[in-house]
């Protein structure tokens, strides 16, 4: 049996887009796969969808957060990790989705060198709301080692969130803890760094491999830079001044 991966889905409100998120989880090609919907306290109709979902899955694990930070899923995967039975954990946005050989692509790569690649990162296929808004392009993040990857990380956050996934023996470790309440939404940037400060590498694919990612008004992304504040800058003051770069 291949390792059992787990897909995480941290859920706020997300109504409109949440059945076609899960069912793409669940119906992927890859043959070991968990589900875990955490939700972290909608007031929508999200749950009773997830639901719905799971009276025709019952395999799909169904759980909730106390929604204690804004803008961020920090507190539903914290809770997705601890509940996951994966070898391998990854995060699925619950406005994103996954084309159905996304899971088998990234453990292609992974199980390649599984003693080696501990986290692993493809690119992503961004597609919006409405189709006029903009046609669907790639993202994508190409570096060939950990010192290149801190002094792109000065810049930019270059790793694509929701298509990482971990070794469990990272969470084991206790490396993947974040730090919402001093970094928000952008919390995640912060862990990556932190990853690197510990030697851990996260591999680059050189392809996208199958994950979508929505761009809609009410998404995260955007509530964070409503804010006002400036956390890319705090997070890269904070580690140039660790690595002296």
């Amino acid at each position: 049996m291949k390792p059992k991966v787990s897909i995480i889905v941290p859920s706020y409100n997300a109504e409109k887009w949440i059945e076609k998120c899960v069912m793409s989880a669940l119906q992927q090609t890859y043959e070991n796969c968990e589900v875990v919907v955490v939700d972290n306290e909608s007031v929508d109709n999200t749950v009773a969808i997830v639901e719905r979902i799971k009276t025709e899955f019952p395999k799909l694990i169904v759980d909730s957060a106390k929604n204690i930070y804004p803008n961020c899923w920090d507190e539903a995967r914290a809770r997705g990790y601890e509940i996951a039975t994966g070898e391998y954990l990854t995060t699925l946005a619950s406005d994103d989705f996954l084309s159905q050989d996304y899971v088998k692509n990234c453990m292609t790569y992974i199980l390649s060198a599984p003693e080696r690649i501990m986290a692993f990162q493809s690119h992503l296929m961004s597609v919006y709301e409405a189709a006029s808004m903009q046609p669907p392009h790639m993202i994508a993040h190409s570096y060939k080692s950990l010192e290149e990857f801190k002094v792109l990380s000065l810049a930019r956050c270059c790793v694509n969130s929701p298509t990482v996934f971990y070794n469990r023996k990272l969470y084991e470790q206790g490396l993947l803890e974040t730090i919402p309440e001093q970094f928000g939404g952008a919390a995640d940037y912060d862990l990556y760094c932190r990853l690197a400060a510990e030697g851990v590498f996260i591999y680059p694919s050189d392809r996208w491999l199958g994950y979508h990612y929505r761009w809609n008004e009410g998404q995260a992304t955007w509530n964070v830079q409503r804010e006002g504040i400036n956390y890319d800058k705090m997070i890269q003051e904070k580690w140039g001044s660790k690595w002296n770069l």
